[in-house]
This record gives structure tokens, sequence and C-alpha cells, in this order.
């Protein structure tokens, strides 16, 4: 692997691991199409540890809250790491045959898309009706409301139990490539009737076991990870962490502000694609 490859896959990991278009989706489709390779394991495992520092650095602030004032956060993520622990063991051989099936893959994505706009047009509903509250109540415009939900620092609440285990089925049914972790996990929440900004920070505070479980599965079968280049290493690993943070940023803005529709309108065209091309 040269260091030009370790880049381009360190973005496409940082890119795709976020924002809900499903990362595994894109690596079915690169594969058949161009016949590459995924990454080696060792190097896949890195990157997935770049995207977790990615995670803990943009959501810093509420770990450290959930360790001091909000530690019912920490069961509630346990509840919901359970479903995903038990889809993953128990169906993850069946879900990988997946993997050379791009045009099942295709539909996979359209199932990505239609959970996204359920979601969005429950969004914009609420916005709706937020806007029209606000502007009977007080004038506000609806730049003001969207700072307003930006900079709310006293909305973090933990979702119900019940809720937490019902998103992290969404986020066990996830492994299946073409249906987007994130997507499904954010628009569960959303669909549940959490807050949107809420519904982003548990998915991704969610993500951090499963990702990390994910990542001990694959390096129980290495007899180590010092076979990687340190320079491809530190270029794949610097540039999954800092397009992780990067897509994180972009994801929590589009969210608050309804437009979880384009991420459904690309889904639909690379399903379309996948569909008809194989």
């Amino acid at each position: 692997m040269s260091p030009i490859e370790a880049f381009i896959s360190g973005c496409l990991q940082g890119i795709t691991e976020f924002l809900p278009i499903s990362s595994s989706g894109h690596l079915v489709i690169l594969h058949s199409l161009f016949g590459i390779n995924r990454p080696r394991v060792d190097f896949d495992i890195l990157l997935h540890i770049a995207t977790i520092f990615s995670v803990i650095i943009f959501f810093r602030r509420d770990i450290l809250k959930i360790f001091t004032n909000q530690r019912d956060m920490i069961l509630a993520i346990l509840i919901g790491s359970i479903p995903t622990a038990l889809i993953g063991l128990s169906l993850k051989g069946e879900f990988e045959m997946l993997f050379a099936k791009p045009r099942i893959v295709g539909f996979m994505f359209f199932i990505t898309a239609a959970i996204l706009i359920l979601a969005a047009l429950k969004e914009k509903f609420i916005i709706r009706i937020q806007e029209n509250t606000s502007s009977v109540k007080t004038g506000m415009k609806t730049d003001n409301l969207l700072r307003e939900r930006l900079e709310n620092k006293n909305s973090n609440r933990t979702p119900s139990f019940i809720k937490a285990f019902l998103i992290g089925i969404s986020q066990g049914v996830a492994i299946v490539p073409g249906i987007s972790r994130s997507g499904a996990t954010i628009s569960s929440g959303i669909l549940l009737g959490i807050e949107s900004k809420e519904a982003v920070r548990f998915s991704f505070l969610l993500s951090i076991p499963a990702i990390l479980g994910a990542s001990f599965l694959k390096v129980r079968g290495l007899a180590g990870l010092g076979n990687i280049h340190i320079i491809d290493a530190s270029v794949g690993f610097l540039s999954a962490f800092i397009f992780g943070i990067i897509s994180l940023r972009i994801l929590v803005r589009m969210v608050l502000k309804g437009k979880l529709h384009l991420f459904a309108l690309y889904c639909i065209l690379i399903g379309m694609f996948a569909v008809f091309r194989f």
C-alpha cells in the first residue's frame, strides 16, 4: 500500500463511517466495479480506531458529562449495545455474504433512503411547529431558531431504556452492507420521539462500544499490528481522523437543519446505480 492509497482509504473511512450513506455499501460497490480489495485487516482496524478518536474528540464534553452528572447514559449505552452485539455475533456470517452481492446491496441503499426520508419528514414537521410557536410568541426568525438548537447546552437528555434498546436493534441491523449505521440509529431516535440533537449524540456515543467490539473481534485473529509501514499508518490514521471530524460537523448541522432527505437522495441514486449496473 502506498501513502496515496492510505490517504484515500482514510478519507473514505472518515467520510462514509459517519455520514448516513453506508461505508460497507460503498466498499461493496467499489470492489465490484473496480476490483478494489478491502483494506488489510490490520489497516482496517487502524482506520476504525481513528474514527473512534474522532467521536471521542467531537463529543468530549458529552462524554465528560456522562461520567460526572449523567451516569444513567452509561446504562442506556450498555442496554443499546446488547441487541447490537447479539445481532452482530449471531448473523455476522450471513450478512458478510452480501459483500459479494452488490445488486442486493443496492436495494439496501433504498431501505436506508426510506428510513432517512421518514425521519426527515418528522423532523420537518417538528421544526415547522417550533417555528410557528416561537414566531407567535416572540417573533423569532428561523436563523435564530437554528442557532438556538445548535447551541442549546441544556438539552442533554438520556433516552429511555426501551428506546435505547430499539436504537440498538437498528444499529445491529446496520451490519448489512448498504444500511447506514448512523442513518439507522439517528433516524430511529428521531422516529421514537428523541430530539434530533440528542438522537445524533446518542447514535455516536452508542457507536463507540460497537466499533471497539468489531475491532476486537478482528484483531483476535491477527498475530499483531506491527506489519503496517509507519508512513502508511500515519497517513491513513490522520486522514480518517480529520475527515471523521469534518463529517461529524457536517452531519450534525444537516440533521438540525432538517436536511436528512439530501442523504436519502444520494442513497437512492447510488442504489439505482448498483441495481442496474450489477
